[in-house]
């Protein structure tokens, strides 16, 4: 037993052992086979280095003797160096787009071969002076660095540019452009920087990689005719909105196109690419930063939870489905009044989601459902909203947004659903709209409604971009026409988020609600429907001024402004820097009742001018006391 163990492990030394040679054997067979011309230039490198050292040395009085120690010393000479090059990974490479690295690992495997060098005189019978070496060494050294880096050394800047290449000006964070710059020199790029502007003073004046730069930001226009611009590259830093507006208000006025490449902090995790860049958004000008989300606080609340999202076919609703899917519930049901948004939002809808074809007016069917699936949580984004249709029609608004909703938080509260999220608008405060009125009746419904141990909230926030029948896909289709582009007034403003951050945000708040809550949603900065309409225009690539812009006026219904907060309402902090809390009071609940009884009744019998009457008595400033006088 102890022989076959000592032969097996004889064997494994064995193995191990030629493994090894192996391996070393075959690093100089690959090196030679990968890049034979480099070794063989090595080869040259070497012998013409260590002569001219020799010559140097003795200041060309060689004699016969010397030349003779030098050519058994060659031979010595090339191995170590070649050898220490194949060590040092430095054949096989693409040398154009060599960098830091791989000149430190030149500088070491020419220090190493000639220290090496030096520790082999001793032993040798007849070798060069300790002079003669360390200057070979040296010269070595510089001129296979040469040979390897002369397409970077020589190359002329934009020379890695094709002959039709678009000449550019970067503009946004310079420590992106000196990336971007360094790529559209040295590759094969369909693009040339010529100029840089930035808006930081210490950057005025200089260059990158012989790139002129120049600031502040007013100055692109010039800059752009000066150097015969074809396109404006932007590359900001994240959340530089202000930059970016800028740079695309002067490419629009110098008639230029603009593309963008990803922030400066996305870069920084790895290198730009030239394929990174791309056309201008609306996201992009509207600067939304990005929203962080406790990501684990939402998983526990919904994984292996039962889940009913109503109007699930719409914007937002679908955009919950999708993100709620990913976290893994028992069962998502999803509901929608109409067939075809409900197909749609089923065929994106990851796992295996319910479909549920019922109207949220129907209190029998919307108690049965309740019954039947016992939901541990209800997202309820079912709503009319069109403020201009809904103006016309007040009954329908009233008997969707305002009786729907009560007929959900009533089977809800009856089936012992613990979580209810309803989602609302910035509309609702100090409502001058329809619409808005009836979200804002939604939002005192569940707070009369939350029962002792739920935990219901609702969640504002403003315009969703490019949502179903909102001013953008309205104005992207005005202009694919020709225009006119119709705004209602050109001091009219609005907030904007994104669907997904909008949506991001809602799941957060329903992490956050201890019950009875209304919450906010930070929405930025508001945006002038005016310049959204001329960046859109922008960004379709008309030139300026070839679609019209029109004046229509504010239609009934509407506000030249929105709000955050009513005078009537307070806003508190959450641990989340993007939601806040809006502190509202609580409506007397008996006059409440009574009231949507009466509204009720008014919007079966579709009397619309007595149902908007009573809709805005009912959300004056205080909603107790107008609650009493109308159910009086």
């Amino acid at each position: 037993m102890v022989e076959m163990i000592d032969n097996r492990v004889d064997g494994g030394v064995h193995t191990e052992v030629w493994n090894r040679l192996t391996a070393a054997l075959h690093r100089p067979v690959q090196a030679l086979a990968s890049d034979p011309q480099l070794m063989a230039l090595d080869v040259v490198v070497v012998v013409t280095a260590y002569s001219f050292a020799l010559l140097l040395h003795l200041e060309a009085a060689v004699t016969a003797t010397q030349l003779g120690t030098l050519g058994r010393f060659l031979p010595i000479a090339v191995v170590v160096h070649v050898g220490a090059h194949i060590a040092a990974g430095s054949y096989g490479q693409v040398w154009r787009e060599a960098g830091i690295r791989d000149a430190q690992a030149m500088i070491a495997a020419g220090a190493g071969a000639t220290t090496l060098l030096l520790v082999l005189l001793d032993p040798l019978p007849a070798a060069p002076s300790v002079v003669v070496v360390l200057l070979g060494g040296v010269t070595t050294m510089l001129l296979a660095g040469g040979v390897r880096f002369r397409t970077r050394l020589l190359a002329r800047p934009g020379s890695g540019c094709a002959d039709d290449a678009t000449r550019v000006v970067l503009v946004g964070s310079v420590e992106v452009a000196r990336l971007v710059i360094q790529q559209m020199q040295h590759v094969e790029s369909p693009w040339v920087p010529v100029a840089v502007v930035n808006g930081h003073p210490d950057h005025w004046g200089r260059s990158m990689h012989g790139v002129p730069v120049f600031g502040p930001l007013g100055v692109l226009a010039d800059v752009a005719r000066r150097y015969d611009v074809d396109q404006v590259v932007l590359t900001p830093s994240r959340g530089d909105r202000d930059t970016i507006l800028h740079a695309a208000d002067q490419a629009r006025v110098a008639g230029l196109t603009a593309k963008i490449l990803p922030t400066v902090d996305d870069v920084m995790r790895s290198r730009p690419q030239l394929r990174s860049i791309r056309d201008l958004s609306i996201d992009d000008l509207l600067g939304r930063r990005e929203i962080r989300t406790d990501m684990l606080a939402v998983q526990a609340l919904l994984t292996g939870r039962r889940v009913l999202i109503t109007g699930s076919g719409g914007s937002i609703g679908s955009e919950i489905a999708r993100q709620v899917a990913v976290c893994g519930p028992e069962r998502l049901v999803l509901l929608d009044h109409d067939e075809t948004h409900l197909h749609d939002v089923m065929a994106v809808t990851s796992g295996n989601p319910v479909p549920v074809l019922i109207d949220i007016r129907d209190t029998a069917v919307v108690d049965r459902l309740f019954a039947e699936e016992a939901f541990d949580i209800v997202f309820h984004a079912a709503a009319h909203k069109h403020v201009p249709i809904l103006e016309r029609f007040p009954s329908e608004a009233v008997l969707t947004n305002v009786l729907g909703t009560d007929n959900l938080l009533r089977a809800a509260v009856r089936h012992g659903v613990r979580h209810f999220v309803a989602i609302s608008t910035d509309k609702a405060i100090n409502p001058t709209s329809v619409m808005g009125a009836t979200k804002r009746l939604a939002e005192q419904l569940l707070l009369h409604h939350t029962p002792e141990a739920g935990r219901y909230c609702a969640v504002r926030f403003g315009n969703v971009l490019g949502s179903r029948g909102s001013v953008i896909p309205t104005f992207l289709r005005q202009i694919e026409r020709g225009g006119p582009v119709t705004v209602t007034h050109p001091e009219m403003t609005r907030y904007f988020m994104s669907t997904e951050e909008a949506v991001q945000l809602v799941l957060q708040a329903a992490a956050l609600t201890d019950g009875g809550e209304i919450f906010m949603l930070d929405m930025g900065d508001p945006v002038r429907i005016m310049d959204l309409a001329e960046r859109l225009i922008f960004l379709s690539g008309a030139n300026p001024g070839t679609i019209p812009i029109a004046i229509t006026g504010i239609r009934p219904g509407e506000k030249l402004t929105e709000e955050l907060v009513s005078a009537a309402e307070r806003e508190l902090p959450t641990p989340h820097p993007d939601i806040r809390i809006v502190s509202s009071a609580a409506p007397d609940g008996a006059a409440l009742e009574l009231a949507v009884a009466e509204l009720g009744e008014l919007a079966h019998r579709h009397d619309h001018a007595a149902v908007a009457g009573l809709v805005f008595r009912m959300t004056a400033d205080d909603p107790r006391s107008t609650m009493t006088e109308v159910g009086s």
